[in-house]
């Protein structure tokens, strides 16, 4: 009888076509999108967080775009999310991806966030991680999908279970299929210590032990060098393709509506007001002089910048345009927010943002819904 199980150190045959030696090798046949998630995909299937809970419990977040990176999970990030948690991890081939959607959904964005709107159909090929406490650590168990009961109209999908960490095992069986770790060639370019490998780039950069590494190190031409080569061969890749590349989501279109939503909401739960007072200290009188806010006015030139970056035909996930004659005739967030509810047919936003009280400073306030929304900095930054 054959055993269940098999070593996580598994020989794959045949791959060798999909390692990169460098950089510019980075290509749709060489790449494949890891999502880390905390549920299987339905019938082959991943829908954004819009579509997965608007039947089930109205929609609690307007996003409509579903995340990945390219040929290694997502690592932690600068502001503290971690995908070690997550029970499954799923791996699937770029170049089957890009056959099994609409072009029109391929958003694009960089290496460690790339998205696709609205639904992802996974392709043949897929390998599916999940946990499992029934298998012993240090071994993966293959399970026939079709005993699966929302991956029995599936085909061509493997699924994997481990004890291990999911997330470490996804990793490491990217390697497994043939393929080859993007953050791992990077750092090889790079001459990077291990531990620059598995960690979000902006949290690297941001890091004091990084700058201080930075100033120190005798291979400075080489980190450079390895920084130009992974922006040209990711926009050469998306010149073929055909995405668009942002320096972050919070940059895209998509991400700024989602947190225009996010404020709207903040500040319904904060005063359900349009308009507040801060204290700004004046330098010449060295006294604090009291400015009054329009967050009206702040939300719709928000809105401005955002219409103006969309492609025409290019759909967000709410009609902007009538969020925006929404904000204009409501006199207050709250009934903005409903009225938005009512058009897309869902239950009102109720989440609770941070637990506003009543008391909360203005100023204090102010600064969160102007991080959220970058005011300040509304040049596009790709």
């Amino acid at each position: 009888m054959i055993s269940p199980f098999i070593n996580i150190s598994i020989n794959f045959k045949g791959y060798t076509d999909k390692k990169m030696n460098k950089l510019s090798d980075l290509s749709p046949n060489k790449s494949v999108l890891v999502h880390m998630s905390d549920y299987l995909p339905v019938d082959g299937v991943i829908l954004s967080t819009k579509n997965a809970s608007i039947d089930k419990k109205g929609l609690r977040k307007v996003r409509n775009t579903v995340h990945f990176a390219v040929n290694q999970t997502v690592p932690p990030n600068s502001i503290g999310l971690s995908w070690d948690s997550k029970p499954v991890g799923i791996i699937a081939p770029l170049d089957g991806v890009l056959l099994n959607n609409p072009k029109k959904n391929i958003i694009g964005g960089q290496p460690q966030d790339f998205y696709i709107k609205d639904r992802v159909n996974l392709p043949e090929g897929t390998v599916i991680v999940r946990y499992s406490n029934r298998v012993p650590r240090g071994k993966l168990k293959i399970v026939n999908p079709n005993k699966i009961d929302c991956l029995k109209n599936t085909k061509g999908l493997k699924i994997i279970e481990t004890s291990d960490n999911v997330r470490n095992v996804t990793n490491n069986y990217i390697e497994e299929l043939g393929y080859t770790r993007l953050d791992k060639l990077y750092a090889k370019e790079a001459s990077l210590p291990n531990e620059y490998v598995d960690i979000d780039i902006e949290k690297r950069n941001s890091d004091m032990n990084y700058k201080q590494y930075l100033l120190n190190s005798k291979d400075i031409n080489k980190i450079i060098t390895a920084d130009i080569n992974l922006k040209q061969a990711w926009q050469n890749m998306a010149n073929v393709v055909g995405f668009k590349v942002y320096k972050n989501h919070q940059t895209s279109p998509y991400g700024k509506s989602e947190f225009l939503i996010d404020s709207v909401n903040l500040l319904a739960k904060y005063n359900n007001s349009w308009e507040d007072k801060i204290s700004t200290f004046n330098v010449f009188t060295q006294k604090d002089d009291v400015v009054k806010i329009n967050y009206k006015k702040d939300f719709l030139n928000v809105i401005d910048t955002i219409t103006a970056d969309l492609q025409p035909n290019e759909e967000l996930s709410y009609n902007l345009e009538k969020f925006k004659d929404n904000i204009i005739s409501s006199q207050s967030p709250q009934e903005a927010l409903d009225k938005l509810a009512q058009e897309q047919k869902i239950k009102p936003m109720g989440e609770d943002i941070g637990k506003i009280r009543k008391n909360t400073p203005a100023n204090k306030f102010y600064d969160t819904i102007s991080s959220l929304l970058d005011f300040f900095n509304m040049a596009n930054s790709r």
